[in-house]
């Protein structure tokens, strides 16, 4: 975690509005290397104690259970109401939370039960087919914040919020770890809702859980886990045109992963220390 975040934390803690307090991270981050974290099963190559000691003082944005390993030396943590869980975080003071919202009953819901949140960013484009995701359209210019502040479905976080916000916070280089979007085959066309490991266990119920035996509150609203073959394969599709946008408006983007079948344009690297 950097420095500055504990205080853009409490300066939003000032502001009533969403907007208002993400505008507190444009450019606080500037020409820093974000490093996202993301769930995928190639987080389990990395011994965890070796993992939050290399990002301990790094700009981490962390996606949902990945707050269970690394705790508070994630700078943001990123949510939205599918496979999500309460998190109990260690010291609330200090990350920031920012919530994707995609349905109307999302907002309150947060707001009635007290569920950590510091900024909240809607999604839209999300209600006429694939046709409409940034995967798709290809249209990474929306990636910009500074372009709207409304998120554009994706499909997926990280191009709903992970990048968005790390682009916002003004980084030169982006570095992703778990990212393995999912492998998919010929068996698996047509399937509407792929089963996808993550670098956590199952739950009795098949619920996504940290681990094995923890009991999960459910939310009353949001969407179901896993992504569909045509969904998966669109972000693949997507991958080459991503790097080529980034490298346009000069960030770097790298790939920590031993399975992400991204386009082969993306440098993949190893972080010893990690390792």
């Amino acid at each position: 975690m950097k420095k500055i975040t504990p205080i853009i934390k409490q300066e939003m803690l000032l502001l009533d509005d969403s907007y208002e307090r993400l505008k507190l991270l444009k450019n606080k981050y500037k020409n820093e290397t974000a490093y996202i974290v993301t769930c995928g099963p190639s987080l389990k190559n990395y011994n965890q104690d070796k993992l939050k000691e290399f990002l301990k003082d790094k700009f981490v944005l962390g996606t949902k259970q990945s707050y269970d390993i690394l705790e508070d030396i994630i700078d943001i943590h990123l949510l939205n109401f599918c496979n999500s869980k309460p998190y109990n975080y260690k010291n609330i003071n200090n990350t920031i939370i920012n919530w994707i919202v995609f349905m109307a009953d999302q907002p309150p819901y947060i707001i009635n039960n007290n569920i950590p949140c510091d900024f909240m960013m809607p999604l839209i484009r999300n209600g006429a087919g694939y046709e409409n995701t940034i995967a798709v359209k290809k249209d990474f210019e929306n990636l910009l914040i500074d372009n709207s502040f409304a998120r554009p479905w994706g499909s997926g976080i990280m191009y709903e919020s992970a990048l968005p916000l790390a682009l916002y916070c003004g980084v030169k280089n982006i570095v992703t770890l778990g990212w393995d979007i999912g492998s998919i085959s010929d068996k698996d066309k047509g399937k509407t809702r792929l089963k996808y490991d993550h670098f956590y266990a199952e739950g009795k119920e098949g619920e996504k859980t940290p681990y094995d035996g923890i009991n999960v509150i459910k939310y009353p609203v949001g969407g179901s886990a896993g992504m569909s073959y045509n969904e998966t394969q669109m972000v693949i599709d997507s991958t080459e045109d991503l790097y080529k946008f980034l490298q346009s408006i000069n960030v770097n983007l790298s790939i920590v992963s031993d399975r992400n079948p991204a386009h082969k344009s993306i440098p993949r690297i190893e972080i010893p220390e990690i390792l």
